[in-house]
């Protein structure tokens, strides 16, 4: 039986249309694997995002949450936990497929739980 890694679970969500970064964090904020072009527009959220995960983190741990989103005028950010262990975050176009893009978010969650459990 073929088992994917986390890293080509990342590699595929990447591919996804709308999908302009994917990043996988552990709990405590630390990055495991990172999908990101060389477009500054989009390395400025990934400034503030960097500048904030620790709070997010924490707040969507307190509040028992399981994800959360965040929304900027050209992105749109979506955290949301993979396992006890590991967070993804993925950054899209506003007018991106939404359906499509939490079908793959979906997808990508399960697989990167059992890959990290």
């Amino acid at each position: 039986m073929y088992t994917q890694t986390f890293e080509q679970v990342l590699d595929d969500l990447y591919e996804t249309e709308g999908i302009h970064v994917c990043i996988l964090y552990r709990i405590d904020g630390t990055p495991i694997a990172v999908r990101t072009p060389q477009d500054t527009g989009v390395l400025k959220v990934m400034l503030w995002l960097e500048k904030q995960i620790n709070n997010i983190l924490r707040e969507i741990n307190k509040e028992g949450l399981t994800a959360t989103t965040f929304e900027f005028k050209n992105y749109q950010i979506f955290i949301t936990l993979t396992s006890r262990s590991t967070v993804l975050v993925v950054i899209i176009d506003p007018e991106a497929h939404h359906q499509l893009i939490s079908i793959e978010i979906s997808r990508a969650k399960s697989i990167i739980n059992k890959c990290v459990s």
